[in-house]
């Protein structure tokens, strides 16, 4: 069963931990308790690096998952005795369904660990279908729409952005990491310039910050989402979604408070910008 709570799974051990139903179905995959899985190749690599490993598994029942995998052979004292990078995203998902975020399932975790220290981790989401994330959807279609449908699509992209955003942080839970890879969109199927819907991915390092430490936690993903942002829309679209996000009720002191730190974090580290 997963626990979601943002800690080590275990101390010592190989140990997958399923949600109801799915064992079973991921023994199929080599998802097996108590053997080794830090190996296993189940289904197509989408996403490779000497880290981590990404892949798309259809099952024999035809449901999709996605199996992520990381390695930390070199440096297994990384987490000792600290929550895994699946551990927490596990603890990001359920938070974020807690709340009334649209986000992935998760239906598998497991730690490979050694008196603390930690060798691998994995985890297994169910497939979110017929969406792709919004970098994609924005090099490939957006920027080549009509003015009139672009608009639109950004009217709704933002305004969807920017109210799981505020939802997540009146909750105190900061996704720490929202780029634009990490944020799913499905497309009208009548209508395929249109949105139907958003859905928020991969939050290794999702935390709780409360007290002084919520403007900590703001910034950073203020930061992380407008990254991605500098290379797509104006300056005045983004002071609007600034706007948007903070509400009528923060003045304009203030706004200029968080570019200004917003700004400072983007010049220690550059974004890459798209062509």
């Amino acid at each position: 069963m997963l626990n979601g709570k943002r800690k080590a799974c275990h101390f010592h051990g190989t140990k997958l931990y399923f949600a109801d139903g799915w064992e079973e179905k991921l023994r199929e995959i080599g998802l097996i308790q108590d053997q080794p899985w830090d190996g296993i190749e189940p289904g197509e690599c989408i996403n490779q690096s000497k880290r981590t490993n990404t892949y798309r598994v259809t099952l024999k029942n035809g449901e999709r998952v996605f199996y992520k995998r990381y390695l930390y052979l070199d440096r297994p004292f990384k987490f000792f005795l600290k929550p895994s990078e699946t551990a927490v995203e596990v603890f990001s998902y359920q938070k974020m369904i807690e709340i009334g975020v649209p986000t992935a399932e998760p239906v598998a975790v497991g730690e490979m660990r050694r008196c603390g220290a930690l060798y691998s981790c994995c985890i297994v989401t169910r497939e979110i279908p017929q969406t792709i994330t919004l970098i994609e959807y924005a090099l490939k279609e957006w920027r080549y729409l009509p003015t009139a449908r672009r608009r639109r699509a950004f009217t709704f992209i933002s305004a969807t952005i920017c109210r799981d955003l505020k939802n997540m942080h009146a909750h105190d839970f900061f996704h720490i990491d929202p780029k634009w890879r990490n944020i799913m969109i499905r497309k009208d199927e009548v209508d395929k310039s249109e949105i139907q819907g958003l859905w928020w991915i991969d939050s290794p390092r999702g935390r709780i910050f409360s007290g002084h430490r919520h403007d900590y936690g703001m910034i950073y993903d203020l930061v992380n989402l407008t990254r991605d942002s500098l290379s797509f829309l104006s300056c005045s679209q983004r002071l609007r979604f600034l706007h948007a996000y903070c509400g009528p009720e923060v003045g304009r002191q203030e706004i200029r408070r968080i570019i200004k730190k917003i700004n400072l974090r983007l010049q220690r580290k550059p974004p890459r910008l798209y062509q």
